[in-house]
Parts: structure tokens; sequence; C-alpha cells
């Protein structure tokens, strides 16, 4: 039973793990690593015969991962620094202006959401991006729901600011 729960679970969490490590970690190989070993400790503690119950479980053990990561390489800059994700895009069907626009705009985003604390970016992120519950946040980030409210809110106030200082920028280089 508990081996067809397990391949449930990575079935269902891979993607989205695999995605949550590599944009916080910006690093392709760091983010198959610190996946690999969330579900290898999933494997060893997990304890819930419920799937949906291991879901802020799984997201917590893998941002603690991250997190021990960084502190390994002594490095908190690495927690801000500029959030890049890779475009492979092989098609050449479409509009290139718009595809050069939307990276464009994904870059200005990402930039953005670099310059948050790591706390607030993971919040954003579970939230905005994985649907997260408050619940299932103030879980996953050892938080109260007010907690996580009132960091969701400050996350969401500090992005909308520097997205329109970031505008601003790009608007006064036009000129």
């Amino acid at each position: 039973m508990k081996k067809y729960i397990f391949v449930e679970l990575f079935e269902r969490y891979q993607l989205p793990l695999f995605r949550y490590l590599y944009l916080m970690s910006r690093n392709r190989e760091t983010a198959e690593e610190l996946l690999q070993e969330t579900f290898y400790r999933a494997m060893i503690s997990l304890q819930v015969e419920d799937i949906l119950q291991a879901r802020a479980w799984i997201f917590k053990v893998a941002r603690n991962l991250y997190i021990d990561w960084t502190r390994k390489a002594k490095s908190e800059q690495r927690m801000v620094e500029r959030i890049q994700l890779e475009f492979n895009s092989n098609s050449t069907i479409g509009n290139p202006e718009q595809k050069l626009d939307e990276k464009t705009r994904q870059q200005e985003l990402e930039e953005v959401m670099s310059l948050l604390p790591e706390r607030m970016q993971t919040i954003l992120y579970l939230r905005e991006v994985q649907g997260f519950s408050y619940k299932e946040l103030a879980s996953a980030m050892n938080l109260s729901d007010s907690q996580v409210k009132v960091t969701l809110h400050r996350a969401k106030d500090k992005f909308r600011y520097h997205d329109n200082l970031n505008k601003e920028a790009l608007r006064n280089e036009e000129r």
C-alpha cells in the first residue's frame, strides 16, 4: 500500500516541486538534486495515508532542503539574486515580437521577485503558482494563518512597488 502512495506522490508532485526548487535555486542540477532528496526523505519519513495531506509536508521538506543548501553555500545573496528561467523554445511559429515581449516581461517579473526576501518569494510562489491555501502555507512555512496572510499581503505590496519602479525605469530608458 505504501509503495502506491509514493508512486502517486511522485507522479503528482514531481514537476511542481522541481519548478519550485528551480525557481528558488536558479540551477537545474541543484533543483534536481534537492528534488531527489525531497522524495528520498518522503519515502523514509512520511507517515500520512492521504496524499492530499502530504502536499504541504513535501513542499515544506523541499523548502527546508533549499534553505539548508543556501546555508551550506554561505551565500544569502543567492536567495535574492535574479530569478532566471530557461526558455528553450525551438518553435519558430508565432509572433516573434510577442514572444520577445513575453520573455522580457517574464524577466522583469523574475527580477522583481528576486528583490523579495526568501520567505516572501516562497509564499508568493506557493500561493500564486501552486495554489496553496492559507492553511497549507501555514503548515509548509511553520507560521500561523494570520502570519501567512500578513506576509502574503506585504509580499504583494513589495512586488507591486518594485514592479512599478521597474516599469518606470524602463520607460525612462526608452526616452
